[in-house]
Order: C-alpha cells, then sequence, then structure tokens
C-alpha cells in the first residue's frame, strides 16, 4: 500500500461507495455510519446532484486566488452561511478545515488587538478535555493531553481552566449540582494572567470528542460572555463539530442566547463533499477592519477555494430544501430515548450526554462512585470493534475523559438523514454489545458484609 497509514497497528477497511447513512466496504459488508465519518456528514453519502451541479458549471467553476480576487461562490455561501447564524454575525472567512478555521480566529483575535492599540494581549484562554484541532497552534489550545504529549516540546503557552464537566468535576462534588465556579475560574484566571494580556477565550459549546457530548447548564455561557465583556476578551465558540444543524440548530451556541465574537465552522458545513471550513465573524470586529481599510495579515493558498465553496453552497441548499438544519433536533429525540433506555439496562453506562444528533455515552466500571475501568483494559477499543462486526461504525472516545486519567466513552453521530429504524440499529447493536461483553466490564452487585 502506497498511502502512508494514519495508524498502521489496524488494516483500514476499504469503502468503494455510500449512500444514505450507509458506507460499502470492498468486501461486500455495509456499515451503518453512526459516526457520521467524525461528525462531518448532514445531508448522507451519495448525493450525487452535488458531483453534477459541479460538472455543469464547467469552467464556471475555477480557481481563485483570494488575496487579490474574490468568485461568487465564496460570496454567495458567506451570504447562505450568514442568514442561518445568530444575529449580529456579519461576514464570514473560509478555509479548508476546522484546524485553519480555529488558527485563523486565534490570529484574527491577535491583530484586533494590536490594531486598537493593546499589544499585550496575546494569550488564549481554553479548558481542559477540549479539542481545537491538529496544527500545532490548535493542538496546543486543545486540552486533550494524549495527543499533545508527543508534541509537548512545541506546544504555544494556552492557558487552560475546568470543563463544564459536572460529571467529574471537583467543584461540584460536593454540591446538589452546577454552581458555576468552572466558568468563575475563567475571571480568576483572567486576573491571574493580567487583563491586559488575555486577547480571547475558545470553547466548544457543548464539548466535543475528547469528552463527548458535555452540555454546560444554561447560564453558563451568559457567566462566561459577562466575564469576556468585562476585561475585553474576545469569546469564540468553536463549532466546528457542533455547528451547522448537528445539536438541532444551526449554531449550537444560540441555544445559550449569546453572541459570540466569532465562530468557527467545519465539518458539516460542505458535509464532506468538500475540504471547506469558515471562520464567522460579529459586526464589532468586522466594521472594525472594513471601516479602517485595515488588512488582515493571514491567508491560506486554498482560502475561499472556489469548487469547495460552490459544493458547500449547494449543501446549503440541500439542507434547506430537506430542512436539515432542525431535523437532528426532532430526530434526536428519539435517539436519546432510545439511549436513556439502554442505560436503564446497562449500569456500565454512567451518563449518556449530548443533544440532537450529537450523542456521548461514557462507561464506567462503577456506576455509584463512577470509577473508570482500568485504563490497559481497552473496555471502548472492543466496543467500537465489536460494533463493526456488527457492521455499526461509531467513533470510540480519545483516551483520558477521566481528566487524563483512563476513562471510557463513545460519540454518535450518524448524519441528519438517519431514520428511527436505523437508530434502532445503532442501540440494538450496542444492546448486544454490551450484553456480550465478558464479565470483566459488567458492574458487579454489591455484596453484603459479613460479621465484624
Amino acid at each position: 500500500m502506497t498511502v502512508f497509514s494514519r495508524d498502521y497497528s489496524v488494516a483500514p477497511i476499504r469503502i468503494s461507495r455510500g449512500e444514505g447513512v450507509f458506507l460499502h466496504g470492498d468486501d461486500g459488508r455495509v456499515y451503518l455510519d453512526a459516526m457520521g465519518s467524525a461528525g462531518v456528514v448532514g445531508i448522507g453519502h451519495g448525493r450525487t446532484e452535488i458531483a453534477r451541479a459541479l460538472a455543469e458549471a464547467g469552467d464556471s467553476v475555477t480557481f481563485v486566488y483570494t488575496a487579490g480576487f474574490t468568485h461568487p461562490w465564496q460570496e454567495q455561501l458567506s451570504a447562505s452561511v450568514l442568514s442561518v447564524a445568530p444575529k449580529g454575525m456579519a461576514s464570514v472567512y473560509f478555509v479548508s478545515g476546522g484546524s485553519e478555521a480555529n488558527e485563523t480566529a486565534v490570529k484574527l483575535a491577535r491583530q484586533y488587538h494590536l490594531e486598537r492599540g493593546e499589544p499585550r494581549r496575546h494569550k488564549i484562554i481554553t479548558r481542559w478535555q477540549s479539542y481545537h484541532g491538529v496544527t500545532l497552534a490548535t493542538l496546543a489550545m486543545s486540552g486533550r493531553t494524549s495527543w499533545r504529549k508527543p508534541y509537548d516540546p512545541y506546544m504555544l503557552p494556552v492557558v487552560h481552566i475546568a470543563p463544564p464537566y459536572e460529571y467529574r468535576c471537583a467543584y461540584c462534588a460536593d454540591k446538589s449540582g452546577c454552581s458555576l465556579d468552572c466558568a468563575d475560574e475563567l475571571e480568576k484566571t483572567i486576573n491571574l494572567e493580567g487583563p491586559e494580556t488575555i486577547s480571547a477565550f475558545f470553547a466548544e459549546p457543548i464539548i466535543g470528542t475528547t469528552c463527548s457530548g458535555v452540555v454546560p447548564r444554561a447560564d453558563y455561557y451568559r457567566r462566561i460572555r459577562e466575564i469576556c465583556d468585562r476585561y475585553g476578551v474576545l469569546f469564540v465558540a468553536d463549532e466546528v463539530l457542533t455547528g451547522y444543524g448537528r445539536t438541532g440548530t444551526p449554531f449550537a451556541i444560540e441555544q445559550w442566547g449569546v453572541l459570540p465574537d466569532m465562530i468557527t465552522a467545519g465539518k458539516a458545513i460542505a458535509s464532506g463533499y468538500a475540504p471547506l471550513g469558515a471562520v464567522i465573524v460579529n459586526d464589532k470586529i468586522t466594521e472594525f477592519f472594513r471601516s479602517g481599510k485595515r488588512r488582515f495579515v493571514h491567508g491560506f493558498t486554498y482560502s475561499g477555494h472556489a469548487a469547495s465553496c460552490f459544493i458547500g453552497q449547494k449543501v446549503f441548499e440541500i439542507m434547506t430544501n430537506e430542512q436539515l438544519f432542525a431535523r437532528p433536533g426532532i430526530i434526536g429525540r428519539y435517539l436519546f430515548s432510545r439511549l436513556d433506555a439502554l442505560q436503564q439496562r446497562h449500569p456500565c453506562i454512567g451518563e449518556v450526554r449530548g443533544r440532537g444528533l450529537f450523542a456521548g455515552l461514557e462507561f464506567v466500571a462503577d456506576r455509584s462512585s463512577r470509577a473508570p475501568f482500568p485504563e490497559d483494559a481497552g473496555f471502548t477499543a472492543m466496543l467500537a470493534s465489536e460494533m463493526r462486526k456488527r457492521n455499526v461504525i461509531i467513533n470510540p472516545g480519545v483516551p483520558g475523559v477521566n481528566f487524563g486519567r483512563g476513562g471510557d466513552h463513545i460519540q454518535i453521530s450518524p448524519p441528519f438523514t438517519i431514520k428511527e429504524s436505523e437508530i434502532d440499529q445503532i442501540v440494538d447493536a450496542l444492546d448486544d454489545v454490551l450484553t456480550a461483553m465478558p464479565d470483566a466490564f459488567r458492574e458487579k452487585p454489591p455484596q453484603p458484609k459479613g460479621d465484624v
């Protein structure tokens, strides 16, 4: 094989075609894509109308170097994206994916502060258990310890705070629920670092694959927005995974009723039919650059790539015509009803969380203490392998959900076109696998204590 593999320890499945929520392997097997290919695919696999539209466009869709030129496709797509973005977002900067989008947002925040006469503002604050990308800058921002470790010598000095992870939160351990101390930690950190040095705070509205599906309480982001405004810090919502309908609204952050300074997007914005990401910028920052005729010192060769933007527009039209921006919120209720019932059957499911068609399940060795399985037990890897044998592909969560000390979780994020019968196929397979798992992975009932 001439392709440099991402993992030489396993043999990849060779996929010949896709259709709806299914992937067809060369070996004749048909897999249900319950992970939406890492949360990318929204409109479903095999939408041949997109390829036909691109072919029909012919030479009108050609490469345009957007440092000095523009083209109709990025203009049309930016207007489309803004039509579903929270009110107050004013412009869109297109890139090739989520990592590029977050890196762009870091640089835009920095230049915004520089141009406003605050050159000391350079520090980024993010959260542990987060994931913002795989470039060196965005990996430094990420709180995914297992992926950071090999590249520690190259990490930028990003500041991390606690996530709103109530299931394992030290702040909430002796309280009846979330105290918002994790949000207040942002203010304490800003003051400790020096408010005049802080550029931006980045957060996934619903935590992604490092701690799948963690949903903050209703007033968490209002507190975050208030703190950022108090100290002149920009708030960037990383919606690379949660955005573009995945959680039942075009962008998840609007469910908390706050407006970020920037929203980063990727994955479902082109549904995997082209590499595409975006930084959606609010009116305040956009107008600052526009009215001052300022130049953003940044740009990738493929920023605003014509064919990618053309395909992104076709995906938007399908999403709009088939009401797919809202569908995950509707069909997602059925998914969570099935998962909640599954949790009642299997004590190893510690928590079911998420929204829409983004579900996370965390597994534990003991539900009452929330103790995880041993790190070397390989629970998640075995679970994903057994699901694949049953022709269902799930996304095994990154190790370290228990604050870097083990923990097992999975992500379920199928295409937005999934039907109830196909959700049944996912959950029934998961039920079957958990029932068949070795005794070592099943919680034992408490044993009565003998006489002392």
